[in-house]
């Protein structure tokens, strides 16, 4: 089993489809995936925000059924701390399965990571 660990820079579409396509395909292999999320990539954990990034990407997977299959194998979302600073938000603005964490907890949960990838 190999471990990937990906950044999330962004909450557009350019940003959010490639972690979760990949980070489904490596969890669906039996693989431990983390997604970190910066302050940039927070807003796509917003509640209601896959949903609409779904509607602006027909030609695209669904994002819900990548991320109900990400959580349901075993990834984990991180969105960084300091995104609630930034964005103004709380942790109850966030969809159910995310851990809020500092950058020093992925860094120390990513090591080890066979791939890594940022988006």
């Amino acid at each position: 089993m190999a471990k990937m660990a990906i950044t999330v820079n962004g909450a557009e579409p350019k940003n959010v489809y490639s972690p979760f396509i990949l980070g489904s395909a490596a969890a669906a292999s039996g693989d431990e995936v983390i997604l970190f999320f910066t302050p940039s990539g927070a807003p796509a954990m917003v509640k209601g925000a896959l949903e609409k990034l779904n509607e602006a990407s027909k030609a695209l997977p669904d994002l819900m059924e990548l991320y109900r299959g990400l959580i349901n194998l075993g990834g984990r979302l991180l969105v960084c701390e300091l995104a609630f600073d930034v964005h103004n938000f709380t942790k109850d603005d966030l969809i159910e399965g995310t851990e809020i964490v500092g950058a020093t907890t992925f860094v120390a949960e990513a090591q080890g990571s066979e791939l890594t990838f940022s988006f």
